[in-house]
């Protein structure tokens, strides 16, 4: 046997690991989660209660008034209500990459503290101002107007939180020296950090370019952040491929009789 058959025979054996018993299963488990929750995120937000593209700041009151009362916003919460839990997952896949690089835990923090904050505003509030109003018949449109306002102030609206975990994100990847993601991704996440500070506007602005449904603080965001999403996610996937078993925290199994460590402490 020469060496260079001598050398591919380990590769060629690991392929042939069944994937039940890869040992980064639970990885690849959490990793196709996310565009599962990212899908059925999309269907609930567009087709199925269209909040999504924004409806207008001064639309109409009778035009607010119909859709803050039509029964696919309803649906469209009981759904994401489900599917909410999925969000941390997709959180997960992020810090557990960000753990391998030779940065700061501070950035690590930093992103799963902004992804809470961000989630909790920029999701669970919506939500909640979307499904109240369709939730009983015979409030007074005034009512609804707010609720209908407070709703997609929070979704286009709530920057800090997710300008502080974009930016740890991106910076992480820029001073990482393990090259664990590409130094483009992280100029890149960069870029869709300045997507959120232009949406800063909506506060001001009712119409035009700045408005919540503008060219500037949701079109522009969504031409940037919706590309940057699918390629960060396959940035990831290439970083859990190439990842070295002796890495994982599953990856040394414990000797039968020894005790854990600490046990008994």
């Amino acid at each position: 046997m020469n060496t260079t058959t001598a050398s591919t025979l380990p590769a060629a054996a690991a392929q042939k690991i069944p994937w039940r018993k890869s040992k980064k299963l639970d990885q690849w488990i959490c990793y196709w989660s996310v565009p599962f929750f990212y899908n059925l995120f999309g269907i609930v937000f567009v087709p199925l209660s269209w909040m999504m593209p924004p409806r207008s700041p001064s639309s109409p009151l009778p035009d607010v008034v119909a859709f803050m009362q039509s029964h696919n916003l309803l649906l469209a919460c009981a759904i994401l209500t489900l599917a909410y839990g999925l969000a941390p997952v997709s959180n997960a896949v992020y810090l557990t990459q960000m753990k391998r690089m030779s940065v700061n835990p501070a950035f690590r923090v930093t992103l799963m503290i902004g992804s809470i904050a961000g989630a909790i505003v920029g999701m669970l509030f919506p939500l909640f101002c979307f499904g109240l109003g369709a939730f009983r018949s015979g409030y007074e449109p005034a009512v609804l107007q707010m609720l209908y306002d407070f709703g997609y102030l929070a979704f286009i609206g709530s920057l800090g939180c997710f300008c502080a975990m974009w930016m740890a994100f991106g910076l992480a990847i820029l001073l990482d020296h393990n090259n664990i993601l590409p130094k483009w991704l992280g100029y890149y996440t960069v870029w869709q950090f300045v997507t959120e500070l232009v949406a800063a506007p909506v506060w001001i602005d009712k119409s035009g370019a700045f408005g919540w449904n503008g060219l500037m603080t949701f079109w522009l965001a969504m031409l940037i952040y919706v590309p940057w999403q699918f390629i960060v996610y396959v940035c990831i996937y290439k970083a859990i491929r190439d990842q070295p078993e002796d890495e994982l925290d599953n990856a040394v199994a414990r000797k039968p009789g020894r005790a854990p460590a600490g046990a008994g402490a």
